[in-house]
């Protein structure tokens, strides 16, 4: 009886546990669901809308799709938009939903302030169809605002954050990027400027400068660059005619930069012309040269230069953090390290000195290194101190060396190979001592490197130095010793 009791109380919480599960958790997101959709004001996908108009009392704006993602501002002017704004305001259009109708077959629908409205959204799709909303007031709590399709005369709540998504100007909407395009796309970056021409090509995923030599940059550096031209956004618009002025710097720019990217290599174009302080229209005289800021002084204002972008019409101002991000040597983006390598893919690494010749292969299992056909265990800092000394930056690049014998690398002190899956990677060689420290080579490079003293100190170590000391004995009981 027990048995048939417990039993019956399974089963009982098990039907219990359904109904829960299916009625309550699983049928209520359904319902909730159904309410969601119920309440939404039209059924659209947001890829659907083809033209979105913004209508205020003081501003109509008007915007067209060019693209899946990418739209341009038609009105009150032809301008390049946000296309990332505007494909959120298409989405936000086409997700609408009611709170709940507050007032149906209204009469008077300025007292909700939506005759004259606030502002009214209407959006096209691509069918033709055409949708139009007005939104008022917000209500007395502020946490919802009036609003009512037009046509209809049925006064409704909508989440005030929603009816505010549509309360942009055109300044809101404009493109305020500096050049439209993705970082990791790039394939090619040239710079010109006061500090030198830079051109760098990328080769898989590094960066190399295309100078007399090919030399690796420094993909950090170079990251730092592309980031502030594609994440970059601009100061002000240009908003006078070009043509009043004398020059505005562009025969003789500040920055010249050119870019490739994508697979077929679509150019992009940015120059930096004089400052704006500089700018002078047709027969006006230069006005005096400004006092030297403190820029340290609070309060101080950053420089602008004007820019043009050759793929749009119209003009703007970068300020001087842009230029400073931007504006570099080809020694500000050369690889500093003595050798570039990615660490993490180096699965052996061989090295000879004065003590011999040691091959240290990373174990099986772990990241631990070990030591010759006998997998001795290592100490792991100290065959890390090998990459490590690999990747120590530089003093002194010589571009234009003489016979390696001046360097003492005819026949190295040191020679260190690093290989990934029984392949070569990387080849470096020491030689002798500098004023300032110790010539140094990667093989395929033609430049000699100096680097410090430190670098030789941990590539010349021997075997005791790389392998883990043997555990100590535990010391015998004092019981155990043997009686004298």
């Amino acid at each position: 009886m027990r048995f048939r009791g417990t039993l019956m109380l399974l089963v009982v919480c098990a039907a219990l546990g359904a109904y829960v599960y299916f009625y309550e958790i699983k049928g209520g997101e359904k319902r909730d669901k159904e309410k969601e959709e119920s309440n939404r004001v039209w059924k659209v996908e947001s890829n659907s809308i083809q033209q979105i108009d913004l209508v205020a009392p003081e501003e109509h704006i008007t915007a067209l799709r060019k693209s899946d993602k990418e739209w341009k501002i038609s009105a009150p002017r032809s301008l390049d938009a946000d296309s990332d704004e505007l494909n959120r305001i298409a989405t936000s259009a086409s997700e609408i939903s009611r709170e709940s109708v507050l007032e149906p077959n209204a009469k008077d629908l300025a007292k909700f302030g939506l005759e004259p409205a606030q502002v009214a959204l209407h959006f096209k799709t691509k069918d033709g169809k055409d949708y139009r909303i007005r939104f008022g007031h917000n209500n007395p709590t502020g946490n919802s605002t009036y609003a009512v399709v037009e046509g209809k005369s049925d006064v409704m709540l909508v989440a005030s954050y929603v009816a505010s998504s549509f309360k942009k100007k055109l300044e809101d909407l404009r493109n305020r990027a500096i050049l439209n395009f993705e970082q990791y796309e790039t394939q090619s970056l040239d710079l010109e400027s006061s500090k030198g021409s830079v051109r760098l090509a990328k080769e898989g995923d590094k960066w190399f400068l295309q100078a007399k030599e090919r030399w690796p940059a420094d993909s950090s550096a170079v990251s730092g660059v592309l980031s502030a031209l594609s994440g970059g956004r601009l100061k002000e618009f240009f908003e006078t005619n070009p043509e009043d002025y004398a020059t505005l710097g562009f025969d003789k720019p500040l920055l010249d930069i050119r870019l490739a990217f994508g697979k077929d290599k679509a150019l992009k174009h940015l120059t930096v012309g004089l400052e704006k302080s500089r700018l002078v229209k047709k027969g006006e005289r230069p006005a005096a040269p400004p006092a030297k800021k403190d820029d340290s002084a609070a309060g101080a204002t950053a420089d602008l230069y004007v820019a043009r972008d050759e793929s749009r019409t119209e003009l703007f101002f970068v300020d001087k953090e842009f230029i400073d991000k931007v504006l570099k040597s080809p020694a500000d983006l050369r690889d500093k390290a003595l050798a570039s390598f990615q660490r993490w893919d180096i699965d052996a690494v061989t090295l000879t000195n004065a003590h011999g010749t040691f091959g240290f292969a990373k174990a099986e299992s772990g990241g631990d290194w070990v030591l010759g056909d006998a997998k001795k265990k290592t100490r792991w800092d100290a065959v890390n101190g090998i990459l490590d000394a690999l990747e120590k930056q530089v003093k002194q690049f010589i571009d234009a060396p003489g016979p390696l014998s001046t360097y003492g690398l005819d026949k190295p002190s040191v020679r260190v190979v690093l290989k990934q899956k029984g392949q070569i990677k990387l080849e470096c060689s020491l030689g002798s001592e500098a004023k300032e420290g110790v010539y140094a080579q990667v093989k395929g490079e033609s430049s000699v490197k100096v680097v410090d003293k430190e670098s030789l100190e941990k590539l010349s170590k021997g075997e005791p130095d790389f392998l883990e000391p043997p555990a100590m004995a535990p010391a015998a009981d004092a019981k155990d010793q043997p009686k004298k």
